[in-house]
C-alpha cells in the first residue's frame, strides 16, 4: 500500500469546501511561483472601468477614500508589492490609514493590541504571539505590509472570522450568529437577487466542480458572514482604513463594501483589484463583464497561478490521494 503523504481526506474536505481553488493551489505549492506574462500589454497599466488612469491619479483617488479595499489573488508576489506602493504612496499623501487584514482573525485583535503596548517591533514577533503558523497563509508574502504598520506606528485591525466560526456558520446556516449582531451586521437583510446569484456562481466556479450542491448555501453564508464581519471591523474605525484581503471580499456588489453601506453609509469606499493577466485576453474591455465591473479600479499584474487553475486543482487533489 502507498503511504499517504501527510493530508487527511478531512483536511482535502476543508480544502474543497472552505478555500477557493487559487488559494489551496498556493497554500500547496512549497515553492512561490514565477511570475509570468511580464510582456503582456496590459500589465502595470490601471482602468477604471473602460477608461484607462494614470497612477498618480488612481493614489490620489485612494487618498480621497476613506476605505480602500485592496483585493489580491493570494500568493501573487505582484500583488503584495503593489499593495505596500500604495500604503506608501497613501502616507506620502498625508494619509495616516489603519491597516487591516483578512489574516489576522477576530480574536486577535487582543493579542495585537497587546503586543502593540508592549512595544512589539517585529512583525515576526506578532505573527508569532497570534500563533499565525498553520493557519494556511504564507505570512512572508505578508510580513512586509504588517511590519510597515509597525514601522509607521499605523493601528492593525483583525477583521476575519476564524475558520472554525465560517465553519459553524456554513453548517448551522446566519442564524447561529446572535440576532443583535445579525442585524447590525446588515446579515438579517438578503443581498440583491442578481448579487446572490454572482456570489453562488463564484463559489461554484471557484471549487472547479468539486463542491457539493448540497454545500453551496453553506458556503454562501460562510462568505457573507466574513464580509459583514470584515465591515463590522473597518466601520468601527474613526479614520481611514486600507483593506489588506482576497479579490472576492473587495466586490461592491456582494463583498465588504455592500456591508459597509448597511453598516456605515456614510464613508466613501474605493474598492482595487489587482488582476493577473490572462494571456489570451489583451485589451481591458475583455476583463469586464456585460454589466461592468464590482471594483472602482483594475490594476493589473503578472500572473502567478496557472493559466488553468481548475487543471492544477485537479492534479493538487490527485496528489493528495498518492
Amino acid at each position: 500500500m502507498p503511504r499517504r503523504r501527510p493530508w487527511t481526506w478531512f483536511a482535502m474536505l476543508l480544502i474543497v469546501l472552505f478555500i477557493p481553488v487559487s488559494q489551496a493551489i498556493a497554500l500547496a505549492q512549497a515553492e512561490p511561483q514565477a511570475l509570468r506574462h511580464g510582456d503582456h500589454p496590459l500589465v502595470g497599466q490601471i482602468w477604471s472601468g473602460v477608461v484607462q488612469s494614470e497612477r498618480q491619479e488612481a493614489l490620489a483617488r485612494m487618498a480621497r477614500a476613506d476605505v480602500v479595499l485592496l483585493g489580491e489573488s493570494h500568493g501573487n508576489a505582484d500583488h503584495h508589492a503593489r499593495q505596500l506602493e500604495v500604503l506608501e504612496a497613501l502616507l506620502a499623501l498625508g494619509r495616516r490609514p489603519a491597516l487591516a487584514f483578512e489574516i489576522f482573525d477576530l480574536e486577535d485583535q487582543e493579542i495585537i493590541d497587546r503586543q502593540r503596548l508592549a512595544g512589539v517591533a517585529d512583525a515576526d514577533d506578532l505573527a508569532e504571539a497570534v500563533n499565525m503558523s498553520g493557519r494556511g497563509w504564507t505570512w512572508a508574502e505578508y510580513r512586509p505590509l504588517v511590519q510597515f504598520a509597525l514601522d509607521q506606528a499605523l493601528p492593525i485591525v483583525a477583521t476575519n472570522l476564524s475558520r472554525r466560526g465560517a465553519m459553524a456558520v456554513a453548517m448551522e446556516g446566519l442564524q447561529s450568529l446572535p440576532g443583535e449582531d445579525r442585524a447590525r451586521l446588515g446579515l438579517d437583510r438578503p443581498l440583491p437577487e442578481d448579487a446572490m446569484q454572482r456570489l453562488e456562481q463564484r463559489i461554484v466556479d471557484a471549487h472547479c466542480g468539486h463542491l457539493p450542491a448540497a454545500r453551496a448555501g453553506g458556503m454562501i453564508n460562510a462568505q457573507r458572514a466574513r464580509d459583514a464581519y470584515m465591515a463590522d471591523r473597518i466601520a468601527a474605525q474613526e479614520g481611514p482604513v486600507v483593506l489588506i484581503t482576497g479579490a472576492a471580499h473587495a466586490r461592491l456588489d456582494y463583498g465588504v463594501p455592500w456591508y459597509l453601506a448597511q453598516q456605515a453609509p456614510e464613508r466613501q469606499v474605493l474598492s482595487l483589484i489587482f488582476v493577473e493577466v490572462d494571456p489570451e485576453r489583451h485589451a481591458a474591455v475583455d476583463y469586464l463583464n456585460a454589466g461592468g465591473s464590482p471594483y472602482h479600479l483594475l490594476w493589473f499584474t503578472r500572473r502567478s497561478s496557472p493559466d488553468d487553475p481548475c487543471e492544477a486543482f485537479r492534479k493538487q487533489l490527485e496528489g493528495m490521494r498518492g
